[in-house]
């Protein structure tokens, strides 16, 4: 047969074993269900896929002012989608069928309704990379193409693909990876791992590490099991993977740097949990969620013969150490950047249980008779074994008889095989395999996905529902937006979904992402002090409904559902509605580009509270160096005109205890307390209970929640500051349990620095877009300062009148600059951090790597000239 038909069976066959693992997800599909996690999957990945079209598609590549209140998503976003190879593609392919009008415009439900099939396209591409690189470690077609089939339709990679989809893209580099190891190894070639190593680090930097970890164990394993006496030698090799690391790095750096700059600029508390070394209780052969061990792969470890191969023995001894690292949580810490443990590098383990699979089917017929069948007894009893040491199985369970059934045929199948010792009997016993798993790898992500991970929620209903996107939101958010010239926010989340803004196209108040911008987060912990309505890491939403910010941050609208209790701020007043939602318009918004000569400094504002410092940010601008040139307003703390009482309980020394069902401290204020404005009360709260579950906190109309303090997520911020409505007395509540609560702060405001800072407002002009900001303005009245409402954060550059500028961090997380006398043309431009210089770094090192594969050539072309003429 020609090598081009081969080559189309192959991928013929590789599309047609994908579809049938994807059977389960395509019937999900035409019942109006999406291949597509509940949670992360509806709350991050469709968001990002849209924003990122949206921001793509107008020419903005490198920052959003609609990511929150606005982010590098080149950096911030690397680590989901926007540098993946595979977004990109499907991007354009999208684009294209946008531009001939074959879809209607595109948005969350064309991204979802793409998962399936971007998913079967990328199984195969998998697949093939995997067949590639067995057929160069000499392994033959058919049993190579039956590994690769175990690696790419893994159950992993269907958990990857629903619930976080960019992890499922590890699957594709890996094999290029490993095949550029062995090209140096055993052709001297370099360039292959060059452009491996290139492609990991510029696609995704989280999974590029994980991947490294493997091919650093990958190498170590190949220098103590060599497959062929014409290696290069150790130290030679180092010579070849030294550069060669380096310059891939350097052509891949240009996604790299930017989004590992990211990563070390997010925050997150620190993972403090002791983590044993070994203790994961996960059942790889029946219920695994992560890494279920197709049968195959356990029988073929049990022949004890098949060890003398050297390309057998190096896979099964490295599946036996990755499947050993899966009952570890200290490694799942380490693969995790040794922060909390996750289990997201069972592809790893696949890759190895592969090649395990692939070698052993070609090296059967060489075994002893009685060494196959010791080995399917020792594969009955390992299934036996592990049925009766799992508490959530037992042998009457539907899911054990499922299993246990597809075991029996597959053992039944080989035991004719070894009685006979047949070669077509080996392929029935083939058929038999696939014929088994195919049906119990659908029947898994039925059961673990659809079932216990609720993916069968995931519905097109669902994602036209108002619990995510329904049309008459979107209308009332466009009729009102549209109204509006200037860049203004509004706030609005469906179903607390805090990235409902990029789901519904508006500019928003609140952002859910795995890497943020620390010091917004620290704005929001530290700075001023701001509760979120839900204590959560990875996200920032809102201003708690203090009125002050609103203003200063361009927060000009926030919508609300009827059927839900409005307490809107200050300033806030109807302004159109709907059927179902109203929206509110700030009366008192101020300008978006703000000019002051008050400067006040962050250490003078220490032993400040929240709404001092909130003050001084109306008053003037706040800055972490230099001179202040005016005090900060100090307000007192009115507790000593407050009596605290128990409600439903006791309290002693700073020690609540709830005793019925809801309970709290009432703070009864003296009469001659102001009864207008509002009031900012600030506290220390914590559940003594260290294994109390998530909790609700109300004070008064202000309604939040409280981790429980073993959750991974929660912040540590146990100084809290809410914002409520004036009245006689302020309702703490809190459910029945144990709390440490104390360090009561009460302080009133009465909004006249609000009034006066609107009424002194100038509107200055300005323009924003393709990550830049223009403001022109007349300094006629001497400020020294100008401040904008867009995050600081490395890659922002600052030039006025075409001079460049230092660039000024403003009031804690804001971007700011020095105003000159007279005109001023102020231009804030993001690039990526260090652009230029990885742009440089980038084409010198693909200049470098094309001259030394260039030389090689040479060099071995020269080597086999002088061989000729010998």
């Amino acid at each position: 047969m020609k090598r081009s038909w081969k080559v189309v069976l192959l991928v013929l066959a590789a599309l047609t074993f994908a579809v049938l693992v994807h059977m389960h997800f395509i019937r999900e599909y035409f019942d109006g269900r999406f291949m597509l996690g509940p949670n992360d999957g509806m709350a991050q990945m469709l968001p990002f896929k849209q924003h990122l079209y949206e921001q793509y598609t107008q020419g903005n590549f490198f920052y959003s002012f609609s990511f929150g209140l606005g982010g590098g998503i080149y950096s911030q976003l690397a680590y989901y989608f926007s540098t993946s190879i595979v977004y990109l593609l499907t991007l354009l392919g999208i684009r294209l069928l946008d531009i001939a009008n074959v879809i209607g415009s595109p948005d969350v439900i064309t991204w979802a309704k793409a998962i399936l099939p971007v998913s079967i396209i990328r199984l195969s591409a998998a697949l093939l990379l995997a067949v590639g690189v067995f057929r160069y470690l000499r392994i033959p077609l058919l049993p190579a193409f039956i590994g690769a089939c175990f690696y790419a339709g893994s159950a992993i990679y269907f958990r990857h693909v629903v619930y976080w989809e960019f992890f499922a893209n590890a699957f594709l580099w890996l094999p290029l990876l490993v095949l550029g190891v062995e090209k140096i190894i055993r052709e001297r070639k370099p360039y292959w791992f060059i452009a491996a190593v290139a492609i990991s680090v510029f696609d995704n930097f989280y999974f590029s590490y994980i991947s490294f970890i493997f091919i650093g164990i990958y190498v170590i394993a190949r220098w103590f099991i060599k497959l062929s006496e014409d290696e290069l030698p150790i130290k030679s090799q180092l010579l070849y993977f030294i550069p060669a690391i380096l310059l891939g790095f350097g052509i891949g750096s240009i996604s790299f740097i930017p989004s590992v700059y990211a990563f070390l600029n997010n925050y997150r508390p620190a993972f403090e949990d002791p983590i044993p070394f070994y203790g994961n209780d996960d059942n790889i052969l029946f219920t695994s969620r992560t890494l279920l061990l197709p049968v195959l792969f356990v029988f073929l470890m049990c022949v004890a013969g098949l060890y003398k191969n050297k390309l057998f023995r190096l896979f099964a001894l490295l599946s036996i150490l990755f499947i050993f690292f899966q009952g570890s949580p200290r490694i799942a810490s380490i693969f995790n950047g040794f922060s909390a443990p996750q289990y997201r590098f069972e592809y790893l383990t696949m890759f190895v249980v592969a090649g395990t699979i692939a070698v052993g089917i070609t090296q059967l017929h060489k075994v002893k008779k009685w060494h196959l069948l010791a080995a399917i007894g020792i594969t009955a009893i390992l299934y036996s074994l592990y049925l009766h040491h799992d508490l959530t199985l037992d042998w009457a369970d539907e899911w054990a008889k499922y299993v246990l059934a597809g075991v029996a045929l597959v053992l039944l199948a080989f035991l004719f095989y070894i009685l006979k010792r047949k070669a077509w009997m080996l392929g029935i016993c083939l058929l038999v395999v696939f014929a088994t798993y195919i049906p119990l790898i659908n029947a898994h992500q039925e059961k673990q996905l659809s079932g216990a991970g609720n993916v069968d929620n995931s519905t097109l209903q669902l994602l036209t529902s108002d619990k995510y996107a329904s049309k008459e939101q979107q209308e009332l958010i466009h009729e009102v937006l549209g109204s509006d010239d200037n860049f203004t926010r509004l706030e609005w989340k469906t179903d607390d979904s805090n990235n409902t803004n990029m789901v519904q196209g508006f500019p928003g108040i609140s952002i859910y992402s795995s890497i943020l911008n620390k010091e917004l987060l620290f704005f929001y912990y530290h700075d001023l002090n701001i509760d979120m309505k839900r204590e959560s890491v990875s996200r920032y939403s809102g201003f708690g409904n203090r009125a002050n910010l609103y203003s200063m941050m361009n927060g000009k609208y926030i919508m609300f559902d009827k059927q839900e209790a409005i307490a809107a701020p200050y300033g806030f007043k109807p302004y159109m509605e709907s059927s179902d939602y109203i929206v509110y318009q700030n009366e008192n918004l101020l300008p978006f580009a703000r000019v002051t000569a008050n400067v006040f400094q962050e250490n003078d504002l220490e032993s400040h509270t929240p709404l001092e410092r909130e003050h001084a940010m109306l008053d003037g601008i706040i800055l972490s160096d230099g001179g202040s040139t005016k005090d900060a307003e100090a307000l007192p703390n009115l507790m000593d005109q407050v009596s605290v009482e128990a409600a439903e309980g006791t309290y002693q020394d700073g020690q609540l205890q709830v005793e019925q069902t809801e309970g709290g401290l009432d703070l009864q204020l003296d009469d001659d307390l102001p009864k207008t404005g509002d009031y900012y009360v600030s506290f220390y709260l914590k559940n003594n209970d260290v294994s109390a579950p998530l909790y609700d906190l109300t004070v008064n109309e202000f309604e939040t929640d409280r981790k429980s303090q073993q959750s991974i997520y929660r912040t540590k911020i146990d100084e809290l500051t809410i914002r409520v409505q004036a009245a006689d007395t302020i309702r703490i509540r809190l459910p029945e349990g144990s709390y440490t609560i104390e360090d009561f702060s009460l302080q009133h405001e009465d909004y006249q620095k609000l009034d006066s800072a609107v009424a002194q407002a100038e509107d200055i002009p300005f323009t924003m877009g393709r990550s830049q900001v223009t403001v022109d303005y007349n300094n006629q009245q001497e400020d020294s300062y100008l401040k904008i409402p867009v995050p600081y954060e490395k890659g922002w550059q600052v030039s006025v009148n075409g001079e460049n500028q230092e660039l000024l961090q403003a009031d804690y997380a804001f971007l700011g600059v020095q105003l000159q006398s007279g005109e001023n043309h102020i231009v804030f431009t993001y690039r990526p951090p260090y652009w230029n210089l990885l742009l440089v770094l980038c084409i010198g090192s693909l200049i470098v790597s094309l001259a030394w594969g260039i030389f090689l050539r040479k060099r071995h072309m020269a080597g086999e000239k002088g061989e000729k003429e010998a």
